[in-house]
């Protein structure tokens, strides 16, 4: 297993309803560390959308988290976590990206052309950024639905109390 640095790459999770965005520290094909302040349980089963800077498409993963760092004088807070399922083809990318932040793949572009990291931190953080706006905006639906199931409730409630004063 080939362990790297995974320089601007970004994460999407999703655990739950909860969903965030946060950096990936290091990655090999087998899971990631991810750079986090959001305590997850242990074993729990997430979904991780690994975005590299200039990406158009992220690569999907299931993963189960490992092990849990909490913040502390030496110690960043993050999480580690365990790719149970990945497609063949994003397995494929995956690996390619190991191989090029590795130093391995012969297609590094000339330092002039790289993104600063100013640049890079900036598009990690627009991805997140929209990300949590589709996550915002799906939420605002079901509540929206959840409020017009109350007032269908309530004019029930009002009609029946109606009914029996009525009555």
């Amino acid at each position: 297993m080939r362990r790297v640095r995974a320089r601007g790459i970004a994460a999407h999770v999703r655990a739950g309803a909860a969903a965030f965005t946060c950096q990936v520290e290091e990655v090999s094909d087998e899971g990631a560390f991810l750079r986090t302040d959001r305590r997850l349980g242990l074993g729990l089963s997430i979904e991780v959308d690994l975005v590299k800077p200039g990406g158009r498409k992220a690569l999907h993963t299931r993963a189960r988290t490992s092990r849990v760092v909490e913040s502390g004088a030496s110690a960043q807070p993050g999480i580690e976590v365990q790719f149970v399922s990945i497609n063949p083809d994003d397995q494929q990318r995956l690996a390619a990206w190991i191989d090029e932040l590795s130093g391995l793949s012969a297609a590094v572009a000339p330092a002039e052309e790289a993104p600063s990291q100013d640049a890079t931190r900036m598009m990690v953080q627009v991805k997140g950024l929209l990300l949590e706006m589709d996550a915002l905006r799906d939420q605002l639906r079901e509540r929206d639905g959840e409020v017009e199931d109350l007032r269908r409730q309530l004019a029930t409630v009002e009609q029946l109390l109606g009914r029996r004063k009525g009555g």
